[in-house]
């Protein structure tokens, strides 16, 4: 009975010191960087490219001449409601952080006037709207109904991928379509490509 008791107790004390050297072996650590900052950690997307992408797609944009046209002839600056992205990659990527970007490129160009999007946003405006009908709000209230913008253009977005790889070497490209929609006739007005490639190398040969 001893004779077990004692090598029980030697396993435990052998498993609680492998945890230790464990534990201190996976040490972490965190260092803070610049939100902007480039990190390329896995290879895949993330939100370096998305703001990259987003930037010199919309300055090929409004360089070209659709806008100008537009411009002349309304005398007005576009109204433009992003639509979501269509994700033809192997990956996961949040469309929201890319629609983003294209509105704040479209925003801080002063160019055009972005217009929220379908769901949340508009939803919430509708909510609003809905209030100021109710007669909960005060007559001195600026909330109106009937007064929404509609969209002049609708941006379309479609992002693909292109994988290459061999014994511990993968190549990827991403190329992100954009289109301008013309609201009413459908014409696209503007069609936009870019390209991001990356070559990652690690000691493992399978991935």
């Amino acid at each position: 009975m001893k004779r077990q008791i004692k090598i029980v107790m030697g396993v435990l004390l052998s498993m609680s010191m492998m945890a230790c050297i464990s534990t201190r072996g996976s040490s972490r650590q965190v260092t803070r960087v610049a939100a902007d900052s480039q990190t390329d950690l896995s290879g895949n997307w993330n939100d370096t490219d998305a703001r990259m992408v987003s930037d010199a797609l919309l300055r090929d944009c409004f360089a070209s001449a659709w806008i100008q046209n537009f411009v002349q002839e309304e005398g007005r600056k576009p109204a433009i409601r992003v639509r979501s992205i269509v994700n033809k990659t192997d990956e996961h990527i949040d469309s929201q952080v890319f629609i983003k970007n294209i509105e704040r490129a479209v925003i801080n160009s002063g160019k055009a006037r972005v217009l929220a999007q379908k769901g949340a946003e508009l939803g919430a405006v509708e909510e609003e709207q809905d209030r100021a009908v109710s007669g909960r709000l005060s007559d001195d209230s600026s909330v109106s109904v009937g007064n929404e913008t509609g969209a002049d253009y609708v941006v379309s977005v479609r992002v693909t991928s292109i994988l290459d790889q061999v014994r511990g070497k993968q190549a990827k490209l991403y190329k992100v379509n954009m289109e301008m929609l013309h609201s009413s006739t459908g014409e696209k007005v503007w069609i936009g490509d870019h390209e991001i490639k990356k070559l990652v190398s690690q000691s493992r040969v399978r991935w």
